[in-house]
Formats: structure tokens, sequence, C-alpha cells
């Protein structure tokens, strides 16, 4: 309902009007009258009604100067004026002061009827005009913050207001519906602009942390801290750090969703040193933990480092990195014959909460030690076991083949048969996986790799990964280092 602020002298004019139509019906209802113009004009200020219906022979604040007034302090009310006999200066005056009609007492319904059809479409036309605007004020801090170089358009800080210097800061208000928030936004003082990607709010918010401290306890209450989670930036001290602040309360958001945290108020430290190194062991460390142990401790051991995970809020990246190693780990012990391998890959690879990271690695321990079950005949295990130990080594099979006093044919025949690969793909496939392993995280040298991995010419290494993997270990390893950001 639109509401509709009357004013005249004479009370039982407002009544009346009250009685004269169904207000409802058109939209509109009266929110309060006035007989006082002083009290209306302060009240008016204070909040702006959608339409106001005044006298024109008003006592001590004429009729032309009321309208002035009210249109000077908001100006998308709209204004209907009412006249008497011989006050058409005062309507003409008014009427050039900004009202939209005129009504002649005794108000004819119908008159009324049709001057408050005119009011209704002028707001909506305000509505609009105003809709479009705050979309494009939207665009703006969207681009200023999301967009490197979004802080040298000179039109954004223009238009942001961002040409004096204060103190600003990026903060996030998470999983909401839009109508609790936006109405607030639109008239906080304090919010240089905002935009919305999809139910999380981002704005741009200025002041000291005194001020932050006070914005923060004037939200309304189904969107402060105690129902949504709120995430703040550090200071961004210049307009050219304001990208990073909001990529840092970006990850934090992605992060709140993976972990599934409900409500609160996340102040990312000024410094990363504030921070605090993670208790958080590299991919490789992890690897090297998980290969010898069988599935049960295997599920032990992945949901106990999912359990740090959640309480230090790591990357998500890294979650799902991990996922993958644990992954290897499990295809391993499976003797690299775990169903769905690639669909697993994909799955956790989608997963968006850290409850579902952890059922899918759950389910792959369970059919890995399903294949596992299955037993390699004890020449078959014997090779496994020596590949998964020895792989640095210069493996040979015809070696290997001596030690068992069995054909190298034969062994290789029955290798294959069992595990569903030859002897050197095997091999080159765990090899790959370790080097993999070690390239997520570690700064070790490509040529070190090589070595650790059972490979003496770095050249063939090289053309070995780029065959298994697509892409040569260094491309790999800065793919790699780009998704744990």
């Amino acid at each position: 309902m639109i509401p509709v602020v009357l004013v005249d002298d004479e009370y039982m004019n407002s009544m009346g009007m009250k009685q004269l139509i169904d207000w409802s019906a058109l939209g509109f209802t009266v929110t309060k009258t006035f007989t006082l113009a002083e009290k209306a004009l302060a009240d008016v200020i204070a909040h702006p009604p959608g339409v106001i219906i005044t006298d024109m022979n008003m006592p001590n604040v004429p009729g032309p100067e009321f309208v002035r007034r009210v249109r000077a302090a908001q100006p998308d009310t709209v204004i209907i004026v009412l006249s008497g006999y011989g006050d058409f200066d005062y309507v003409r005056a008014s009427l050039q002061s900004g009202a939209l009609d005129y009504l002649r007492k005794p108000v004819d319904p119908d008159e009324l009827t049709a001057a408050l059809a005119k009011a209704k479409a002028q707001l909506a036309q305000v509505a609009k005009r105003h809709a479009v605007t705050a979309l494009a004020k939207q665009q703006q801090v969207q681009q200023l913050l999301v967009t490197p170089l979004g802080y040298t358009d000179a039109a954004i800080q223009r238009a942001l207001h961002l040409t004096v210097p204060a103190e600003r800061r990026v903060v996030a208000i998470l999983n909401l519906q839009r109508p609790e928030l936006t109405d607030f936004l639109n008239h906080s003082g304090a919010v240089n602009g905002y935009f919305w990607q999809q139910k999380d709010a981002f704005l741009l918010l200025e002041g000291d942390w005194p001020n932050v401290r006070h914005w923060l306890s004037t939200l309304p209450a189904g969107v402060g801290p105690a129902r949504r989670l709120v995430v703040i930036s550090p200071l961004a001290p210049t307009l050219a750090d304001l990208h990073d602040s909001y990529i840092q309360v970006l990850h934090a958001a992605q992060r709140t969703y993976f972990y599934q945290s409900a409500d609160g108020l996340m102040v990312i430290p000024e410094s990363p040193e504030a921070q605090g190194k993670l208790p958080i062991p590299t991919l490789d460390q992890v690897m090297a933990e998980l290969a010898p142990l069988d599935f049960d401790q295997l599920t032990e051991q992945t949901l106990a480092l999912y359990d740090v995970l959640t309480q230090q809020r790591a990357a998500v990246a890294y979650a799902k990195q991990l996922g993958l190693v644990v992954l290897m780990a499990v295809n391993a012990r499976s003797h690299h014959r775990l169903p769905h391998y690639d669909h697993y890959v994909s799955r956790i690879n989608a997963v968006t909460t850290v409850a579902a990271l952890t059922e899918t690695l759950q389910q792959a321990i369970a059919d890995g030690r399903a294949v596992h079950d299955n037993h390699f005949s004890a020449s078959v295990q014997r090779v496994v076991e020596l590949i998964q130990k020895q792989y640095q080594d210069p493996l040979q099979l015809t070696e290997i083949a001596d030690d068992l006093h069995l054909s190298p044919i034969y062994l290789g025949q029955l290798f294959k048969k069992e595990t569903g690969a030859t002897f050197s793909q095997y091999l080159v496939n765990w090899r790959i996986e370790r080097a993999k392993a070690i390239l997520h995280r570690s700064d070790t040298d490509i040529g070190q790799i090589a070595e650790l991995v059972g490979y003496q010419n770095n050249g063939y290494f090289y053309k070995v990964f780029k065959k298994q993997v697509g892409v040569s270990p260094r491309v790999y390893r800065a793919q790699e280092r780009q998704m744990l950001v």
C-alpha cells in the first residue's frame, strides 16, 4: 500500500476525505493527518510518504511555500493540493513548485480517484528510475571490486564519491533474501555502494573501526551477525587495494559455505602474519603418510585430516586437492584398479561442502576395499609391492622374475592379466602419481623430483610426464598453485 498523508487545518475535512473513497482498493492507505503545516512538514521530512494531499490555505505556512519545502526535502513524494474558491493563485504557484494535481473543495470522489491514479503512475516511474540508477551503481561497485584495475575509472570514483580520502573496507553478508537488506543499504550513509552475487551482498563500507562496529549494531535483526555470517576485510589503504580486499572476503565466503558455517562475525586480520600458520601437512606429506595404511586406517586418517581442515577453514581448493591425494592412495591400495576412478575425480572437483567430500572419499575407500579383497596371486602381489616401495630404483621385470624363479614372459603376462596394465605401464603410473603429489605443494626442483621418482634423465621425465598428464611438470605445478590460492 502507498502511504498517504492528509494536511488540512480543519480536522473534519480530513476525516471526511478518509471516508470518501475505498483507499485500499486503489492501493493506498491514509497513515497520518495533520492540522498544522509545521508538524506535517517535520514528519514528512523524517518519514516520507508516497503522497501528500494538502490544503492551500493553511495558517502560518502558505500552501506554495509548504509545497516548495516538501519538494526540496522529498523530491519523489507526490503532492496533490486542495483549493477553495478564490485560491487559484495559490494553486498555480503550487503547481509551478512541483505539485502533481489540484482538487477543488468539496472534493469529488471521482476527481480524487483520478488524481490518485495519476499519483500511482508517477510513483511507478520514480520507482523504475530508481531501479535503473541502483542497478547502474551496483554494476559500478562490482567493476570497482571485481576488476583489478576498476579503481582507475574516474567516472566510477566520482559516482561512488571515492575522491575523498577515507578508511574503507569490503564487507560480505551471506545467504540473504534481497528485500531483507536492500532498503537498509540504500539508506546507510556508511555504504558507498553494494552489489549482489546470488544470495551474498558485497558492500564497500566507509569509516574507522569504531564506526564499523556501530554500523554493525544498526543492521536489521534478520541480517546481522546473530543470524547471518558477516565477513569484514582488512582496511584498504588505497583504492588500488580494494580488489585484494574483495578477493580475501570472497575466499572467506567460499570457505564458509564449504564448511557450512551458519552465522557470526569474521574479521580478516590486517596482516597475513596475524593469521598464523595452519597446522596442515603438505600434500606430499599426506601421500607419504597414507601409502602404508590399510583401508580402516585410511578412513580414520582421512576423517581426522578433514577435522583439522574444518577447524582451520583451509582453502577450499586445498581441501579438494587433498581429496584427490586420498583418492590416489586408495587407488594405489587397490592395485590401481579402483572402479570409476575418473568419476570420483569429477565428484571431488564438483562438491560444494566438506560433508559431501568426506562422504565421496568414504565411498571410494569402500570400493577400494572391495577390489583389494580380490587378492592378486602371490607373484603379482610381490611385484606390486616392489613397485610401490622401490619405484625410485631402476626396476626390471627380468630381475624380479629371476628372484621369483619365474619366466619373465610368464610373469609379464600374469601381471597384465591381473592388474590390467603391463609392468612398465604400472611402474610409470606409480612414478608419475608420486611426481604429481610432490609438485602439488613442494618447491623441490623438477630435476630432483625426476630423480626422486626413478628418472635419471630429466628430458625423458618431462616427456613421460607430459604424455601421462597432458602438460609439462612446470605447467602442472603452476596450475595447481593457482587453484590453491
